[in-house]
């Protein structure tokens, strides 16, 4: 009888979590994330967006084409703040911008001559509005990528 509980919480709490998961597959589209498309600004295929707790470091792996700008937009819950994020080089994970100098700034405009891959790696916080006795610790994570061409 006791296999039978416990599967059945652990089939529950699977089931959570897809849920949670489905609800963040566009959050980057809806959430608030800083749009700037008034300078012609594209969205980006590889905007991505994920389930993410508290104090929980994300990682995506994402292509930069060269000769484009492109502009990073984060958002999440509001008690989820501040968001940490970084760029790393996949060879060496040596961190090339850490968010964490410009005081969690959640936007970031960069541009590349070169194609390149990059990690992004994201964290929340969860500021000082967390106590840790709430009872949804975890929410979504949006990361809006736009780019344009650079002028010819």
């Amino acid at each position: 009888m006791k296999t039978n509980k416990y599967c059945l919480t652990a089939f529950f709490l699977l089931l959570t979590m897809i849920l949670l998961a489905q609800d963040c597959v566009e959050y980057h589209r809806f959430a608030g994330c800083n749009m700037d498309l008034q300078r012609g600004h594209k969205v980006y295929s590889q905007s991505k967006s994920a389930a993410i707790g508290v104090n929980d470091t994300l990682e995506f792996n994402i292509v930069f084409y060269g000769q484009k700008d492109y502009v990073f937009s984060f958002c999440t819950r509001a008690d989820l703040y501040p968001i940490n994020f970084r760029l790393l080089d996949p060879d060496s994970r040596y961190v090339l911008y850490d968010n964490a100098a410009d005081k969690y700034t959640e936007t970031l405009g960069i541009g590349f001559d070169a194609t390149r891959a990059l990690i992004v790696q994201v964290t929340v916080f969860a500021g000082r509005e967390y106590t840790g006795e709430t009872e949804v610790d975890e929410g979504c994570i949006g990361l809006l990528l736009q780019y344009k061409s650079y002028p010819k």
